[in-house]
């Protein structure tokens, strides 16, 4: 699950938007959301995303055909720190010079994937190896 952590936009507390959300979806508080390219409507990330928008405020499971009433609010992810859960199989762990440069991928819609670099979304700028976490600016491809 990620979590609103600060704002580097100079608000005191985070802003929320509502977005409409695709056909058959379960979204839970704290996933990490994207837009998806066809339809333009909100779906849980998945690993290696490029189109990520914020993170989820409200629990949503959609069916087929969703109404004008189904709606994930989430914090934007412009300008904004989100706590991330993180998991790697060859990297295990994050160091002082993953900071502010390399990009990480995904794993899923609540956890950045260590050993992915490749097109990725996530700066890390701030760890706890102890419990697992980075502090993560997502690079925003679609600005809501």
């Amino acid at each position: 699950m990620a979590r609103f952590v600060r704002s580097d936009g100079g608000y005191n507390q985070p802003t929320t938007v509502g977005i409409p959300v695709a056909a058959s979806q379960t979204i839970n508080v704290g996933d990490i959301i994207q837009i998806t390219a066809a339809s333009g409507l909100a779906s849980a990330a998945i690993a290696s995303s490029t189109t990520v928008v914020g993170v989820a405020q409200n629990a949503i499971t959609t069916g087929a055909s969703p109404t004008a009433q189904d709606i994930v609010y989430i914090i934007p992810a412009e300008d904004n720190v989100f706590r991330v859960a993180y998991s790697g199989t060859t990297k295990t762990s994050i160091a002082q010079a993953d900071l502010y440069g390399t990009l990480f991928n995904l794993a899923n819609k609540t956890t950045v994937n260590l050993d992915n670099t490749t097109g990725g979304m996530c700066q890390i700028v701030g760890y706890n190896n102890a419990q697992q976490t980075a502090d993560v600016v997502f690079a925003v491809a679609k600005k809501v």
